[in-house]
């Protein structure tokens, strides 16, 4: 690995932190988690779903603080991992990074076949493949303008997000069917047909399911070197993005369930969320809540393109890769200060990826947060310890949440492993991506500092 100088021209501190939550909850897309990811948690726990997400939210929402004092103290391009090369050093972050360098195609290639084949519901006669494609290329000419135009066109897309969830809470409340007393006492499934209590392990599955669900707050991180007086704010905006994106997503849900009438039909629909709004709402609400979740999901694929690329853009600015590589991702656009290369590298490998199907991106991006959390955890206590983060943002309850982020990690790990299918092919995926990785830092790898990063703000900043 090649360290390179700081590049003549960097990114610039033009957001705000408002701007910043729009980006950030673009990405995370509650609608998206409440039709798509919500409808895996009622076929797993039936009425169980409020308790799954409103404990998975609150532990999303506590795990929000760790992203939050370590990027405080790291606000740069590249989400996590400056964070973690800052605390626990390059060769603890380098196998994150190379996992999060084939993630990130990877979940890029997910939603766009996913977005394809919400569309082909909507409108069957439309082929998968083309309709993915001009999907990718609108979200990557979205991502290269100005970092403040992909704000703004997210924010719009927003506002009919969070529109559609609207909706959908309004129904369920002009809808009650039973108490949410009873919902938490007594969570009932749908089993062979009828319904059975839910019992504890398969709960306890599903707040593991709730807390990847409503979470995402740690998106904020790709933007902490665009946003103005980064040090003060970032923690902040992503403390409150952490708990909005918990109760956006976790009390729709909770409504739906207190709300359904028809629980069976409910719960035995392929599409439980979709099939409620057209068993209570009527056809024009669903078809309004529906387009809705298409400029969604929309939404939330360009604001994951504007995220990877910076993350892309960072990696080769700091040196991390062969000299050419860091040239070709640490290339600005000059008019749009946007990683204009990074952004066509992630977008070419996002088309390559989309030809081995969705079930095997599934399988390899799922165990993410799992090592994520570990390392997340371990940088706050080290960097604690070391004086090097809490300076700008100091968690609460330190230490338990770095601990309680160590038993979520546990937790992740033996919902994965009992999940034959995809979430035990995960981690072992995982494992070798580690070992290769540290392995191969060992053998050929150098140490690399982080870059300088922007110039200060009275130099960079624009109005």
């Amino acid at each position: 690995m090649d360290a390179l100088p700081p590049p003549a021209r960097t990114l610039h501190r033009t957001l705000t932190p408002l701007e910043v939550l729009f980006l950030t909850f673009s990405a995370l897309s509650p609608s998206m988690s409440v039709f798509i990811y919500g409808d895996t948690i009622l076929h797993m726990v039936g009425t169980g779903t409020a308790a799954a997400v409103l404990i998975g939210g609150l532990i999303a929402g506590l795990m929000a603080f760790l992203y939050a004092e370590l990027g405080a103290a790291f606000p740069r391009a590249g989400g996590v991992y400056p964070s973690l090369v800052g605390v626990l050093g390059p060769f603890w972050a380098f196998p994150y990074i190379t996992m999060m360098m084939l993630i990130a195609p990877t979940l890029t290639a997910f939603s766009i076949l996913g977005f394809a084949d919400y569309v082909r519901v909507l409108a069957p006669g439309l082929p998968a493949i083309p309709v993915a494609l001009a999907c990718l290329v609108f979200s990557a000419g979205v991502a290269m303008l100005r970092v403040r135009i992909g704000a703004i066109f997210t924010a719009v897309f927003l506002a009919i997000e969070i529109a559609a969830l609207l909706i959908v809470s309004l129904v369920a409340l002009l809808h009650p069917a039973r108490s949410i007393g009873a919902v938490l006492a007594h969570p009932v499934t749908l089993d062979h047909g009828s319904l059975s209590l839910v019992t504890a392990a398969m709960l306890g599955l599903a707040v593991v399911t709730g807390v990847f669900t409503c979470g995402g707050a740690s998106w904020a991180l790709y933007f902490g070197e665009e946003l103005k007086d980064a040090p003060r704010r970032i923690g902040g905006v992503i403390g409150w993005a952490g708990l909005f994106a918990a109760l956006t997503i976790a009390l729709p849900l909770v409504f739906v369930v207190l709300s359904a009438g028809d629980l069976k039909g409910m719960l035995a629909a392929e599409t439980p969320v979709a099939s409620y709004m057209a068993r209570t709402g009527g056809p024009v609400l669903t078809a309004v809540v529906s387009a809705g979740v298409v400029i969604a999901v929309l939404n939330s694929i360009v604001a994951m393109i504007l995220s990877f690329s910076r993350f892309y853009y960072s990696t080769g600015r700091d040196g991390i890769w062969p000299k050419p590589v860091n040239r070709l991702l640490s290339h600005l656009h000059p008019g749009m200060r946007s990683p204009i290369a990074a952004t066509v590298v992630l977008c070419v490998a996002s088309v390559a990826l989309m030809a081995i199907g969705e079930q095997r991106l599934l399988i390899f991006s799922s165990g993410q947060n799992i090592f994520e959390y570990l390392l997340m955890a371990a940088a706050v206590l080290v960097g604690r310890r070391m004086g090097t983060t809490g300076r700008n943002f100091r968690i609460p309850l330190h230490p338990a949440l770095p601990v309680l982020a160590l038993v979520a990690t546990a937790a992740f790990a033996a919902a994965d492993w009992f999940d034959p299918a995809a979430g035990r092919p995960s981690l072992l995926v995982l494992a070798a991506l580690i070992l290769g990785s540290l392995v191969y830092y060992r053998v050929r790898g150098r140490p690399w500092a982080l870059s300088e990063g922007p110039e200060p703000e009275g130099v960079a900043a624009e109005g």
